[in-house]
């Protein structure tokens, strides 16, 4: 499993949790017969003799140690909670949730504002992170905008309380701009057919039969966490774009096919198709597509039941 779930204020009790109780060290890359490979090194964790990732020889890793550095300055700057730590792409990235806010956009629909600090030890980043919403009724995730907080040079690191500075920064600009789309949302009437029309315009038009066959698929799996989905039987969702946006963000998470290649953990291809690849991608167009229709009906527009 790629994610341990954790609620601690404690970033040693997390950093042991997680496995990330760890230190890398960069080796030359040398062929069988001892020719060394240029402008390359290898990053190894030396606690487990683990192969992490290749990197320019100028690129320098963030230890675990200090990202957890991180960790605790932005905890005694927000009094958050460390919710989750995790690898992935066999431990070539470190990542840490913590939870820092809640909001009912909907009364009695909970969600967890969260934020998501990421390390790389493969030459991806150096410390990137992301906003993420965590609604607790059907546990769907997604993020509140395409953007990420992303610090490539990794001396700067050492500066601890300015790069959280930053980090809040970035959090609380992305959170107050989801925010202000969802209480839209939750205001917009929305019915059943413009729902359907606005999904289908998320996708690319059929060219095949097979293509349109597969999206029809996809539409009915919608209209049914529109009508039935996790979280729609709280008042005030059914019937609104902010239902809409929560049945596509249902489809995302549990639906929505996702291909696994190398056996990698199907939970951890997921997690990365729905915070940083095309799940992403759908959910952020979704989001801003949706938060700027103009949904104005008759009373004898007809809602969803």
């Amino acid at each position: 499993m790629f994610m341990t779930e954790i609620e601690t204020k404690d970033i040693n009790l997390a950093m042991e949790a997680a496995g990330h109780d760890f230190t890398v060290e960069k080796h030359p890359i040398k062929t069988d017969n001892g020719i060394e490979i240029p402008d390359h090194m290898a990053v190894i964790d030396i606690n487990n003799d683990k192969y992490l990732g290749t990197v320019g020889k100028t690129w320098e890793p963030v230890q675990p140690s200090e990202i957890y550095s991180l960790a605790e300055e932005l905890i005694e700057s927000t009094d958050g909670t460390i919710t989750g730590g995790f690898n992935m792409l066999g431990g070539s990235i470190l990542g840490i949730q913590f939870n820092l806010a809640q909001r009912e956009y909907v009364s009695g629909d909970v969600n967890n504002l969260n934020f998501v600090m990421l390390s790389s030890f493969n030459g991806m980043y150096g410390i990137s992170g992301s906003a993420i919403i965590d609604r607790l009724a059907c546990l769907n995730q997604c993020n509140a905008s395409s953007k990420f907080y992303n610090l490539r040079h990794t001396k700067n690191v050492r500066n601890r309380m300015s790069v959280v500075k930053e980090m809040l920064k970035f959090y609380k600009k992305e959170i107050e701009s989801f925010d202000e789309k969802m209480m839209k949302m939750v205001g917009k009437r929305m019915n059943e057919q413009d729902a359907v029309n606005w999904f289908k315009s998320l996708f690319p038009k059929p060219k095949s039969p097979r293509a349109e066959r597969k999206l029809d698929n996809q539409v009915l799996i919608f209209i049914d966490c529109l009508r039935s989905g996790r979280g729609s039987e709280i008042s005030g969702v059914k019937g609104t774009s902010y239902g809409a946006f929560q049945a596509l963000t249902e489809y995302i998470n549990h639906y929505r096919s996702t291909r696994i290649h190398n056996g990698r953990d199907e939970d951890e291809v997921r997690y990365q198709t729905i915070h940083f690849g095309s799940g992403n991608t759908l959910t952020q167009k979704g989001l801003n597509t949706l938060s700027e229709m103009d949904m104005e009906f008759d009373e004898s527009d007809s809602l969803i039941d």
